[in-house]
Formats: structure tokens, C-alpha cells, sequence
């Protein structure tokens, strides 16, 4: 039987993968992807994808030990996902990260979790967080503070 060998080789600096890692992991806990996130618990990152006209759909994900893919396509590229399993159109979101995430729970069910690298924050700009933002008011925009009195008409 063949034995491949890994060869590893850095090719993007450590931090720039962790901080895509960061990127790719907010799609698997509030993105398209986010069914993952809510089947799977442990840290998770991946990427969706439908092509045109709802031909193809896929989702590529990783966890810090594994990482696989699961598309849905025809043979016939003429033809849509539409209608499979009950659903209007076929999302990278939908089987797709749905089936990952049951592979990736069966597959890990004995493993330990491990952690993705934190963030560097390349540049310097950490994430807002759009839950405790608070939106500027434009002045234009603000209703006056009382309601004027109505005023008499002249007779």
C-alpha cells in the first residue's frame, strides 16, 4: 500500500492564517454557515458556496484537527438543486454544511477539543461589536424634544 509523507511547508505567516481562521469562523457561528456552529461544539471555520442558476452548492470547513468538504451537484450541469430534499434551492449553508457538521461531530465524537490560534488583528483593528454599537444621530434626522402647541386659527 502506498504511504504518502508529509511535507510540510509554511507558506503564509501564522499570523494571517489566524486571523482568516477568525474571519472564517464568524461564517460557521452567525453566517450561512451558522448551522454548523449551533451542531457542533467546537471551535469551527469554513467557507459556503452556490454557483449560478443554483447548479452546484458546497461548504469547505476545518476545525484545528480536521478538515473536509461536501458538495452537491448534477451530472448534467444544465440542471438545478432545486426541489432536493423539499427545499426551493440548495445552499452551501443548507445540506451541504449541514452534512459536514454531522461528519465532523462522528468523526471527532472521542477527541479532545482543541482551540484555534487567537487573532492578531493584522493592522490593528479589532472587530466592532455591532451588539453593543450605538449609530450616530444625524442632528436633520431628530424629532424636537416637546410637541409644539397647536396654534389658533385666526378667524
Amino acid at each position: 500500500m502506498y504511504q504518502g509523507r508529509i511535507q510540510a511547508q509554511e507558506v503564509f505567516k501564522k499570523d494571517v492564517m489566524a486571523d482568516l481562521t477568525y474571519a472564517l469562523s464568524k461564517a460557521t457561528s452567525s453566517g450561512t454557515a451558522a448551522v454548523v456552529g449551533a451542531r457542533v461544539a467546537r471551535p469551527t471555520a469554513g467557507k459556503t458556496g452556490t454557483s449560478n442558476d443554483n447548479a452546484s452548492a458546497w461548504f469547505n470547513g476545518y476545525t484545528p484537527e480536521v478538515a473536509a468538504s461536501v458538495a452537491f451537484y448534477r451530472d448534467d450541469a444544465t440542471q438545478t438543486l432545486n426541489g432536493i430534499g423539499g427545499l426551493t434551492s440548495v445552499t452551501g449553508g443548507s445540506f451541504p454544511a449541514r452534512i459536514w457538521a454531522e461528519f465532523v461531530k462522528k468523526y471527532l465524537a472521542k477527541a479532545p477539543v482543541q482551540q484555534f490560534p487567537e487573532p492578531a488583528f493584522i493592522g490593528g483593528s479589532e472587530p466592532v461589536s455591532y451588539i453593543n454599537a450605538v449609530p450616530e444621530m444625524d442632528p436633520a434626522l431628530v424629532p424636537p424634544s416637546a410637541t409644539p402647541k397647536p396654534k389658533k386659527k385666526k378667524s
